[in-house]
C-alpha cells in the first residue's frame, strides 16, 4: 500500500463527481458532503486494491485535537476514490484501515 504524496489541499475540495452508487451510499449512512470534503482534506491516503482511499482514523482524531481540531465525528470515515482521485466511488466507515 503507498501513502499518497499530495498535501492537504487549502479547503474542503470535492472531486469532480460522486458516482450513484456513493450518493446512494452516503445518503443511506448518514454521510454529508461536508463530511466527505474533510476526510479528503483533513485524512490520510493510501493507494491499495488498485484504488484511492482516504480515510481518518484514531492517531487523525489525536494528531488534529492537539492543534485545536475536533475531527471525531469523523473517526473511522473512509473515502473510496478511483485511482485518479476524480470520482468518489463510496464512503463508509470502518474502524480497521485500508489494506493492499
Amino acid at each position: 500500500m503507498k501513502a499518497c504524496l499530495e498535501t492537504p489541499p487549502p479547503a474542503p475540495a470535492l472531486p469532480a463527481s460522486l458516482s450513484s452508487h456513493a450518493r446512494l451510499r452516503m445518503s443511506q449512512r448518514g454521510i454529508s458532503v461536508q463530511a466527505l470534503a474533510d476526510v479528503l482534506r483533513y485524512g490520510r491516503c493510501r493507494h491499495a486494491r488498485g484504488a484511492r482511499f482516504h480515510f481518518i482514523g484514531h492517531r487523525d482524531v489525536e494528531r488534529h485535537v492537539r492543534i485545536g481540531l475536533d475531527l471525531r465525528h469523523l473517526e473511522n470515515l473512509q473515502v473510496l476514490l478511483t485511482p485518479d482521485g476524480l470520482t468518489v466511488l463510496t464512503a463508509y466507515r470502518n474502524a480497521r484501515l485500508p489494506r493492499a
